[in-house]
């Protein structure tokens, strides 16, 4: 009934293979930041926030946990993809606004923010969410060129 509304596919196989691919990235970036915050893993720069690893591997399973509805074509499996952009999306947020502050502090000389440097506050949770969006956008404008290109029209019934 609403899948016409907010525009969902009518096979959710490539939904769950994008979602399984998001999983798991989240899943290996998250764990690399904890283990290069507990120095098991040479140092990162922007990988040493232990919570924040933890959280990158919370929105890995979120993603994960909906492969499998979405493999077995039930819709359910939508609504842990939109949790899972919410989650990404709240992180990056809160990021963007980790960095805006520390760059006030930078800018208004601070004692503590002389040495702040922009590169140590890009973390996994700023730019994964950029490569997220990116694919999404870039998979919804592949597949309305497709639509276009192949002349895929919706049959319309009357009621």
């Amino acid at each position: 009934m609403y899948r016409d509304e907010i525009h969902l596919p009518e096979d959710t196989r490539w939904p769950s293979v994008f979602t399984l691919i998001i999983g798991i990235a989240y899943l290996i970036v998250g764990v690399v930041q904890i283990l290069s915050s507990l120095q098991l893993i040479t140092p990162i720069v922007g990988f040493s926030d232990f919570v924040g690893g933890f959280l990158l591997i919370i929105i890995a399973s979120v993603f994960l946990t909906g492969v499998s509805p979405l493999s077995k074509n039930n819709q359910e499996g939508y609504a842990f993809i939109a949790v899972g952009y919410i989650l990404a999306a709240l992180l990056f947020g809160l990021q963007v606004l980790v960095i805006l502050t520390n760059g006030l502090g930078w800018f208004l000389r601070f004692e503590d923010w002389l040495a702040w440097n922009i590169l140590n506050d890009i973390t996994p949770s700023f730019w994964m969410f950029i490569i997220l969006m990116t694919g999404t956008g870039s998979l919804w404008v592949i597949g309305n060129m497709r639509d276009k290109i192949l002349g895929v029209t919706k049959e319309v019934t009357s009621q």
